[in-house]
């Protein structure tokens, strides 16, 4: 198939979160599987096309504007513009809806277009406590109408579809649920290949990996950690991801306040590179992702990979993910004493803790990324017979 995803996130140059990881993951997937691949991604730099995994990379400028809904709209021209630029026939385009990256393309499809919900606008502006400020009306419409008009929809987990198709009147049945992917080889490679970095050696400690951010529950795990620093002396805690505040406070205030004494029990990283990131994760004693809500959560995946046990949140992605007691452990959202309770007993279970990491290791075999490569493949011949059955009606 001649396939091409729109994705102002992909890697080195705007590597930001879970939707350049999933492009990035699945993209390379489908060249080695003997697909072509087109990825056609943002740039604050010159426009180029090359080629990087078996995928050919096209950046298109993204101009910021004081009006962050105009500079989206002409973003999504600009990539609608590349798409019929491209001496390449698609047999499906696919976008995540935030960002509205395919607005303006959905508009003059020329192709199959796929939306993959990744997390709306309207739900990221929940999560980080700004929902008086309700969400921006545009972005949201924009948001909608790409997905409305798409040929088919599609997200990773159920928690996901059944959560924006009550707030855009979709009928969440006709969601497709694949699960995002993970390079476990990849990630395998990197976390075992080499030791933590010096200044975490021979530590024992917890680790938290992603954005520092209210949404992810860090103002949660920091309101909990002092709980379990009072009933393991010698545990500490690493927190690696960028520091995007917490009510218009950085993240590490807010923490600090929290720790107090126990603030010099706990580093900080910022974002950092897979190669330098996985050994870190291959050496914590525990994984922690107290996320308010999840989508689905590759951080999970990726620990579960290197046989981490895992505690994260019951109620959302997670949980389709984490199988309670056998891959890892649930726990309510937003319930520091929960959290604490859940951690401090895992650690006290040592057995059970061994038992947890051959769980989540074996789990985590069902997200291989060549296996829902597949899958994903069947649904694109799927929307692309469909379509053309519809065009010649």
């Amino acid at each position: 198939m001649n396939i091409c995803f729109l994705s102002q996130e992909y890697p080195p140059e705007t590597h930001v979160g879970g939707i350049g990881t999933y492009t990035y993951n699945m993209a390379g997937a489908l060249a080695g599987l003997g697909h072509t691949v087109h990825v056609i991604a943002a740039t604050t730099g010159p426009k180029e096309s090359y080629t990087d995994n078996g995928v050919v990379v096209h950046r298109v400028r993204f101009s910021k504007m004081k009006l962050k809904e105009l500079a989206l709209f002409h973003y999504s021209r600009a990539v609608a513009k590349k798409v019929a630029q491209i001496n390449c026939r698609f047999d499906i385009v696919q976008s995540s809806e935030y960002g509205s990256e395919a607005f303006c393309l959905s508009f003059r499809k020329r192709y199959p277009l796929v939306t993959r919900l990744a997390t709306p606008f309207f739900m990221i502006e929940e999560m980080n406590g700004k929902v008086f400020l309700g969400p921006r009306p545009l972005f949201n419409w924009m948001e909608k109408t790409q997905t409305l008009r798409s040929d088919s929809i599609f997200t990773s987990t159920r928690a996901m579809a059944n959560a924006v198709a009550d707030k855009w009147g979709i009928d969440p049945s006709g969601v497709e649920i694949i699960p995002n992917s993970v390079d476990l080889s990849r990630v395998r490679k990197l976390g075992e290949g080499k030791p933590a970095p010096d200044s975490l050696a021979d530590e024992d400690y917890l680790l938290y990996f992603g954005r520092l951010e209210e949404r992810k529950g860090v103002h949660v795990l920091a309101e909990a950690l002092p709980l379990v620093f009072e009933e393991f002396p010698k545990l500490n805690a690493v927190l690696v991801g960028s520091d995007l505040g917490f009510r218009g406070t950085p993240m590490k205030d807010y923490m600090k306040g929290k720790l107090g004494s126990y603030m010099g029990r706990v580093k900080f990283y910022e974002n950092l590179p897979h190669e330098e990131l996985f050994p870190i994760v291959n050496s914590a004693r525990m994984v922690v992702l107290p996320s308010l809500w999840e989508a689905f959560g590759f951080v999970c995946v990726e620990a579960m990979a290197l046989g981490r046990p895992v505690v994260a949140s019951s109620g959302s992605g997670f949980a389709e993910i984490i199988e309670d007691g056998i891959s890892g452990y649930l726990v309510e959202p937003g319930k520091s004493g929960l959290l604490a309770e859940k951690m401090i007993n895992a650690l006290k279970d040592e057995e059970g803790l061994r038992k947890i990491s051959e769980g989540a290791r074996a789990r985590s075999q069902d997200f291989e990324v060549s296996k829902v490569g597949l899958r994903l493949l069947s649904y694109y011949e799927k929307t692309k017979d469909e379509w053309l059955r519809k065009r010649k009606n």
